[in-house]
């Protein structure tokens, strides 16, 4: 008995939860212009769990022909019977007739539901052909010519011939320079000349030395650059004695007795702290005087000095190649867009 009562209660169950299954199709509007949309939904009313299966227009992209579905979207709502799934296709056409969806198929837990047919009108865009005459094509029109539009041509164009002739006339007068440059003669002091002019300067300035050895140290100095300038004896690094030593090859004895007696007294001066007299001072000074003038050697007056690139402005005409190349790109820039402008004119 027990088994017919569970067979009995599975059978009423089916039954019922085969009731609650509802499927439906209908469109939000069922008129619109050509290239228009409308949604087409498909409800199913079912228990909850049950597995729903709609058509798939993912690939197949037209319900009819002629009908385009552009995308779908899938709701779910809950319901006191169950749940509602609801397929919404966005749809269009482009020809204008009336359209009739067939019943479509619908899985439910395996099963198949059919939906209800629906009619979908797509009309065309209506033209009053009375009103609204037919007019024949405008001839070929000429643009007249105005001097405005031409002016963001003519004048970036003007610049840029301006800029190249500066641009040449720099080139040219650098280059004139250049070549029509001519070496200067100059006076060059001689080793006695340079000598005589420096202690000459000394001499001038004895009262302003606040010691007499620095005094004797700026006269034994001068002495000893004009014998290694005229002898090629190293004198500023040797002693007294090796520079008198050297000196007896090449010099009078007379003269070499001579600074012997003025090395001495500057060393004495330096080392001893021997104080000398002005005139003491004054005679040590030319006795180096006439020890110059008795060995000088005659030496040109004049030499030519050539022009070397550090000397001619060398720092100019590098600034002046730069603001050369500068003009240049710019006026390639300038002709460039010249050039777009016209193109934009013509065409």
């Amino acid at each position: 008995m027990r088994k017919y009562i569970v067979i009995l209660v599975l059978l009423v169950q089916a039954v019922v939860g085969y009731a609650q299954v509802k499927v439906t199709a209908s469109l939000d509007t069922t008129q619109i212009l050509i290239g228009g949309r409308s949604h087409y939904s498909i409800t199913v009313y079912a228990p909850k769990g049950a597995r729903i299966s709609f058509p798939d227009y993912k690939e197949k992209k037209e319900i009819v022909p002629n009908v385009e579905v552009l995308n779908e979207q899938t709701d779910t709502f809950d319901t006191a019977e169950g749940n509602s799934v609801r397929r919404v296709y966005t749809i269009t056409a482009w020809k204008d007739m009336r359209y009739t969806f067939p019943a479509q198929k619908v899985s439910v837990n395996g099963k198949t539901k059919m939906t209800g047919s629906v009619v979908l009108d797509v009309r065309s865009i209506p033209v009053d052909t009375v009103n609204n005459a037919m007019m024949p094509p405008d001839d070929i029109q000429k643009v007249p010519f105005t001097w405005s539009e031409w002016v963001s041509v003519i004048l970036p164009l003007l610049l840029a011939l301006v800029l190249i002739g500066v641009s040449f006339y720099l080139y040219k007068r650098q280059g004139c320079k250049k070549k029509g440059w001519k070496g200067k003669k100059a006076h060059v002091l001689s080793f006695y000349e340079q000598a005589k002019q420096e202690l000459s300067e000394i001499a001038k300035n004895k009262t302003s030395y606040s010691e007499q050895k620095l005094y004797y140290t700026d006269v034994t100095n001068v002495l000893r650059k004009y014998i290694s300038q005229r002898f090629g004896i190293n004198a500023l690094e040797q002693t007294s004695y090796e520079i008198l030593e050297r000196l007896k090859d090449v010099c009078k004895s007379s003269e070499v007795d001579d600074l012997r007696e003025v090395f001495n007294t500057v060393d004495l001066v330096k080392f001893a702290k021997y104080s000398t007299n002005a005139n003491d001072m004054d005679f040590y000074l030319d006795s180096i005087v006439r020890f110059i003038d008795c060995t000088k050697k005659e030496e040109p007056a004049e030499v030519v000095v050539e022009p070397t690139e550090d000397v001619i402005e060398s720092g100019l005409r590098r600034r002046l190649r730069f603001t050369i190349g500068l003009l240049i790109v710019v006026s390639i820039l300038l002709l460039l867009y010249a050039v777009s402008e016209a193109y934009v004119l013509l065409v």
